[in-house]
């Protein structure tokens, strides 16, 4: 893992830390949300990329991160013309990472990427990192019904998956490279149930986890179609979780992996 800490300059050609900002309609808030995380990252003092994944924006998002991609050697864009989901999105994103540490952040500006530095510093002591709403120190403003419907979503993950954590959905979490895009190369939920599923695996795999403080605010609220679409993912996953699916793909996702690099060995 790489650390922040004792580092005096930084390693060329090594990309060091990817962060994943999946955006759809966000033209008014894009700039200022780059400007944020840049100076947040650069306080890492690590080499960085930073991917933004287009999730079929029909407003100007594109043709702004377009240019901001070409002004930026450290800014990579995805796009695609269908709207497919934020789980899809940070998929995407991190299936095309290369970084020692990925991290993903919701690209509506509502979490502040200000804490970013001390996220990856917590990775030196456990695999994964991930905010948390009810954490202490957290600075939350969100509206009543947001809250009670977190905290029965959450109860009913608890229950349904047996994840103690006590906030799957806040969107900033970080973790290993190479174990984050080896689960998300299994993840096939689409859209906001997408962290259950990351969660799920890592706790099965019995990864390190850790909840840190987050300063966020909600604005919008959810559809109550999207509210189903997230009880029924859930009740998928825990069902994948009692067939062990997940540990049966990872296991041929290894063995693949291992006849690839035979194959090249012998093709050399």
């Amino acid at each position: 893992m790489t650390s922040v800490a004792g580092i005096g300059m930084e390693t060329e050609s090594i990309t060091q830390i990817s962060v994943i900002i999946p955006v759809y309609n966000q033209e008014a808030e894009i700039y200022i949300l780059l400007k944020k995380l840049k100076d947040a990252l650069n306080s890492t003092l690590l080499n960085y990329e930073v991917i933004i994944v287009n999730d079929g924006s029909c407003d100007n998002t594109l043709e702004i991160v377009r240019k901001e991609e070409k002004l930026d050697e450290h800014l990579r864009v995805i796009s695609y013309s269908q709207n497919k989901g934020k789980g899809y999105a940070v998929k995407k994103g991190i299936m095309h990472t290369c970084g020692d540490i990925v991290l993903f952040v919701d690209g509506d500006l509502e979490i502040s990427p200000d804490a970013i530095k001390d996220y990856v510093i917590e990775l030196q002591s456990c695999d994964l990192v991930i905010a948390s709403k009810t954490h202490p120190s957290s600075k939350v403003n969100v509206p009543v019904s947001r809250k009670i419907l977190s905290r029965v979503f959450n109860k009913y993950v608890q229950i349904a998956t047996g994840i103690k954590l006590k906030d799957t959905q806040s969107g900033l979490k970080a973790g290993d490279g190479n174990a984050l895009r080896r689960i998300f190369n299994i993840i096939h939920i689409d859209r906001y149930a997408f962290d259950v599923e990351l969660l799920a695996i890592a706790t099965a795999l019995d990864m390190s986890i850790k909840e840190l403080p987050i300063e966020i605010t909600l604005n919008h609220r959810l559809k109550m179609n999207d509210i189903l679409k997230m009880f029924i993912d859930v009740i998928v996953i825990s069902c994948k979780l009692k067939i062990n699916l997940y540990h049966k793909r990872l296991k041929l996702q290894g063995q693949q992996k291992f006849h690839n690099s035979k194959t090249s060995q012998i093709e050399l």
